[in-house]
């Protein structure tokens, strides 16, 4: 009895631990706290920091607390600034002569999901010596890292060139330049997985011409300037699925054991994420439906699948899903996802899934 309790309580903290990680950092040392040597030359990311690199030869620079030369902080050769946490931070070029770009890149936890949603986010400032400031910084996701031989910009040509599979770039989302010389300014943007993203690049992914940039110098005649930008406390977040109307969807971890219709901890996580997708969208009613494998006969299948539905909607009430904004429904073997006769497709037969209506009163 006593090693089934403790079997117990491990499951449930490592499913516990699981959860948690999902509502972590998705981004290795996002903070660049963690390095290999404390930088003492320029263009040093890939010998310094931990986990980060340059997908380019563009020649990035990390900077920390702990150098006694031009890289440190908070004063360094391109300015002074404080960390906006911490004693570390990367600097890079977002906008230069001749294209000149600089970027950086680093493995993610894990892939992520397709279908559901993220939210990147990042703090930059504009370095003191910057002759202008950029309204341009990007994110593009990748299968596996990227190392492209240029120094100029990566387009999405480029991109779209390379045999790893990558994203188009997509930009952060902003309401003017980011030209703050003093002060960190954060910003973010929101994306739909596509399921293969093991890799994130940082950076601006437009050519000098199709940038947003604004000249301090106000002299035209001077060749073109330079936006030279620190960037710390890199975080990529979970948010969770991206459901869309009128569409059906299976319940990710609902296939049932044989003959029953309890609920096992890892699909009470996902139906979490189903109704706090509902509180957001309160426009939205869901339609379940309920089903079984071949085994049986059709009035006992048609019953059970009626409970393994009615099991799903009374979950959602009981996290506070209104009942009217709920219908269900079985149909025992009558919609079988795999008619093969093997024991993985009777496995996943023995599903719940959803449709998203339009919600009247």
């Amino acid at each position: 009895m006593r090693y089934a309790f403790i079997q117990i309580v491990l499951f449930n903290f490592f499913s516990a631990l699981m959860v948690a990680q999902e509502t972590e950092n998705l981004v290795h040392n996002g903070g660049f706290e963690d390095y290999v040597d404390c930088p003492i030359k320029m263009s040093n990311l890939n010998r310094d920091t931990e986990y980060w690199n340059a997908p380019t030869l563009g020649t990035t620079d990390y900077f920390n607390e702990c150098s006694k030369t031009k890289l440190g902080i908070p004063m360094n050769f391109k300015g002074k600034q404080e960390a906006l946490e911490g004693k570390g931070y990367v600097g890079l070029y977002l906008f230069a002569p001749k294209d000149y770009r600089e970027y950086i890149q680093v493995a993610l936890f894990s892939t992520l999901k397709k279908g559901h949603r993220y939210r990147l986010s990042l703090s930059l400032s504009l370095s003191e010596k910057s002759d202008g400031a950029v309204m341009d910084m990007g994110a593009v996701f990748s299968e596996k890292p990227l190392s492209v031989h240029t120094k100029r910009q990566l387009s999405n040509a480029m991109l779209s060139a390379q045999p790893i599979k990558t994203t188009h770039a997509k930009s952060f989302l902003n309401t003017g330049f980011y030209d703050d010389k003093t002060n960190w300014t954060l910003v973010s943007l929101d994306i739909v997985a596509k399921g293969f993203e093991n890799n994130l690049v940082l950076g601006n992914f437009k050519s000098n011409g199709g940038s947003r940039y604004i000249d301090f110098r106000n002299n035209p005649s001077k060749p073109e300037g330079y936006s030279y930008y620190y960037v710390d406390n890199v975080v990529l977040e979970y948010l969770g699925p991206d459901y869309k109307p009128n569409r059906s969807y299976v319940l990710e971890h609902v296939n049932f054991d044989f003959d029953r219709f309890e609920l096992l901890p890892k699909a009470k996580q996902n139906l979490k994420e189903v109704y706090e997708y509902l509180s957001k969208n309160p426009q939205l009613k869901v339609d379940i439906s309920g089903h079984t494998d071949h085994l049986g006969s059709d009035e006992y299948n048609e019953s059970l699948s009626k409970q393994r539905a009615n099991t799903v909607a009374k979950y959602l009430v009981r996290l506070g899903l209104e009942k009217k904004r709920i219908t269900y429904k079985g149909y025992g073997n009558k919609k079988p996802l795999d008619s093969t006769l093997t024991d993985k497709a009777r496995q996943k037969n023995r599903r719940v899934e959803f449709v998203m209506t339009k919600f009247e009163e």
